[in-house]
């Protein structure tokens, strides 16, 4: 979630925005952390389970439309191709490459996973992941980060949304939106352009709020993008193993698992990125894209 997660331009640091990527980002991992089709779930913990995904539906469709905003944030007037190509540029180190480190890094981990302990991953991807073009058509390997490669897609096209935003301005956004209610727009085209729109187009109200202070480390968009590509196999592992391991039987047992598998999770990856920054600053530079 690279312009989410990780904003290169000049930005002021520690507002709302950032605050809002660590929510969704929780948000995300709450929502993996989910064992939706636990075969001993109680009814209890399967309303619990409705519950978390009514919560977080709105993480990812709010990471597009921020990221969209951030991409166009301080548009000039009339930008020349020259401006989307050093955008799109900076974006190879910020999303491409954190992206194809992120799923090299899971290819390991699931290839020594079915070498060694098979049951925490049988039938996860099937023979899909020994396809080398997986990762960017149907996969990717580590699932979650089909949002950065969608994200990739949009930044790609970029130029291509600036002129239907330009021009069609929150009539063509409210047609695509429509489109996106009837499943024919892609959600994350909708979002992307919706943020992109409040950006070229800005409303006062949104700016003022969006860019208030907010009492947060400026290393949070950092973390939240390294949580963000580093927490879907380690869940898998987790939260498989903690069931295993105490088989919950009660509904409150269940969703005690549940919240020991999420926080497990996100204490182990900031502990590890932390440790990282401190002692590999370059190697955990590259991992996050250059923050």
């Amino acid at each position: 979630m690279e312009a989410v997660l990780r904003q290169p331009d000049s930005i002021s640091r520690g507002n709302r925005i950032d605050l809002l990527r660590v929510l969704l980002t929780v948000g995300i991992v709450s929502r993996h952390a989910l064992m939706e089709e636990l075969p001993f779930a109680t009814a209890g913990f399967s309303a619990f389970t409705q519950g978390i995904i009514w919560l977080t539906v709105a993480c990812v469709p709010l990471f597009f439309a921020i990221s969209g905003y951030l991409f166009f944030h301080n548009t000039p007037l009339k930008p020349q191709p020259r401006w989307f190509w050093d955008k799109i540029r900076s974006r190879f180190f910020t999303l491409l490459i954190p992206y194809l480190i992120a799923n090299c890094i899971a290819w390991g981990c699931y290839y020594f996973a079915l070498k060694e302990v098979p049951s925490m991953v049988s039938g996860f991807l099937g023979d899909n992941w020994k396809n080398p073009l997986f990762v960017f058509w149907t996969g990717p390997i580590n699932l979650s980060l089909w949002f950065i490669r969608e994200l990739i897609v949009m930044v790609v096209i970029s130029p291509l949304i600036y002129l239907f935003v330009r021009y069609l301005r929150w009539w063509g956004v409210l047609g695509l939106g429509v489109l996106w209610a009837f499943k024919i727009c892609p959600e994350q085209v909708f979002f992307f352009s919706l943020g992109a729109c409040l950006s070229i187009w800005k409303i006062a109200p949104v700016e003022r709020w969006l860019h208030t202070p907010v009492r947060l480390s400026t290393q949070s968009r950092a973390w939240t993008y390294f949580i963000y590509l580093y927490h879907y196999l380690l869940l898998i592992g987790v939260k498989k193993g903690l069931f295993q391991l105490l088989h919950p039987e009660g509904t409150i047992a269940q969703i005690g698992v549940y919240l020991l598998g999420a926080a497990l999770v996100l204490f182990l990856l900031t502990a590890v990125y932390w440790g990282m920054r401190k002692l590999l600053p370059r190697i955990t530079s590259i991992l996050v894209g250059g923050k």
